[in-house]
């Protein structure tokens, strides 16, 4: 089955070769098993395996066997291996990099990647997003949230902007603007640790 280039990076040949590039990319140094891969990028096993093994095969990707578990991990001595970083963390990186940095704020509960950036990671075609919009769930500290969104923005390329709601609001609902955010993608940020 061929699939299509992804909206957000289309120089790669699918949405799921740049979530797994960002997944391995944003911890360069730990090795995933492919079974975890295809838990944490929900796809299936033996899908996740043919990407591993092509991106293996240009030197991108390297892997080694742990007792009967294969570890794929970044190439660290792939020529591509610095800039094709800079490039996937742009692109796919913004769920990482944000789930890393909320999970250090206290009051976050969830968070949400929506707008442009959530509709060109789902897949649907349209222009390049200029800037990625988060809502935040939760009675987080906002300065906390702030600090967090620049450092973000450093690290992605991007624009960050954050919207809070509180988790009685979300559950709610009467809020036009959640209303709004809701009848569009929403793409759920995972927080470590939670």
């Amino acid at each position: 089955m061929r699939t299509a280039a992804p909206p957000l990076l289309p120089i790669l040949r699918s949405q799921l070769q740049g979530k797994l590039l960002a997944l391995l990319y944003s911890q360069p140094d730990r090795g995933y098993s492919l079974t975890e891969l295809a838990r944490r990028l929900s796809s299936h096993v033996a899908t996740v395996q043919r990407e591993s093994e092509r991106l293996e095969e240009a030197g991108i990707l390297v892997s080694e066997r742990v007792g009967r578990t294969r570890l794929v991990r970044p190439n660290p001595r792939s020529p591509y291996a610095d800039g094709l970083r800079a490039i996937v963390m742009v692109a796919f990186g913004p769920i990482r990099v944000l789930g890393k940095l909320l999970s250090a704020v206290p009051g976050v509960e969830r968070a949400y990647v929506f707008g442009s950036w959530a509709d060109r990671y789902e897949g649907l075609p349209g222009p390049a997003p200029a800037a990625i919009d988060v809502l935040v769930i939760g009675a987080p500290d906002r300065d906390g949230v702030d600090q967090m969104a620049v450092t973000a923005q450093e690290q992605v390329g991007r624009e960050v902007n954050i919207t809070i709601r509180s988790r009685d609001a979300w559950q709610g609902g009467d809020d036009g603007f959640i209303q709004s955010v809701r009848a569009g993608n929403l793409v759920p940020i995972e927080l470590e640790g939670r």
